[in-house]
């Protein structure tokens, strides 16, 4: 690339902004980063400073990715989104696609290198998407055509999938360093949102509709 790009960092976890700002300082093509670590934080800095690409987390506290990229969206914006989650389930990749972004990465399997062919792609206004993107879609064909029957959270997205993987309230609480009554609040709210009684309606509710894969 001739250009030099700005790009934004946005992740709530300081590790992962400090791994990502050390792999983007050794490439050529960047001439700024910026770091955030929540999406209120993003959409202050992208409405003040233009920014060419955005690695997005998904699930940030307050404003959460999904958010983020509405603004980006909404706004007009040039900048190239590429979403960077912990999560690599069918229902979270259909989103990430019916929400337009030309990026998908996974935090578990990403490297130096992919994040370089990532960033030049969709600075060339092409797409780049982790082989498992296009696993999903071949798999379900039609899965853009028919959005998900609720809309969630990305926080309420991470504890279904962690409830479906069979941990307690408490032990989603010490995983994401909240309250138990905090984590008891958005499961009460997502068996409001699906239509069901009881947590294992919840887990077979969230397989069934691919909201988490079995």
């Amino acid at each position: 690339m001739k250009k030099k790009l700005t790009i934004l960092v946005a992740d709530d976890h300081l590790f992962m902004r400090e791994s990502l700002r050390a792999m983007l300082e050794k490439a050529p093509f960047v001439k700024n980063i910026y770091e955030v670590e929540n999406g209120q934080q993003a959409v202050a800095l992208l409405s003040q400073q233009p920014v060419d690409v955005l690695l997005l987390d998904i699930r940030m506290p307050d404003v959460d990715g999904f958010e983020v990229i509405d603004y980006i969206h909404n706004n007009k914006l040039p900048t190239r989104i590429i979403a960077l989650t912990a999560f690599d389930e069918e229902a979270m990749i259909l989103n990430l696609m019916r929400a337009g972004v030309p990026g998908i990465l996974f935090k578990k399997t990403t490297h130096q290198q992919e994040i370089y062919t990532a960033v030049a792609s969709v600075m060339d206004g092409k797409h780049y998407y982790h082989e498992k993107v296009n696993i999903v879609l071949d798999s379900k064909p039609d899965g853009l055509e028919h959005p998900p029957r609720i809309k969630l959270s990305a926080r309420e997205f991470e504890v279904i999938v962690l409830l479906c993987h069979g941990l307690s309230t408490k032990d989603i609480a010490e995983k994401l360093f909240l309250s138990e009554h905090t984590i008891e609040g958005y499961r009460k709210e997502i068996i409001k949102k699906t239509n069901t009684r009881n947590t294992n309606e919840l887990i077979h509710y969230a397989i069934t509709n691919g909201i988490v894969t079995s």
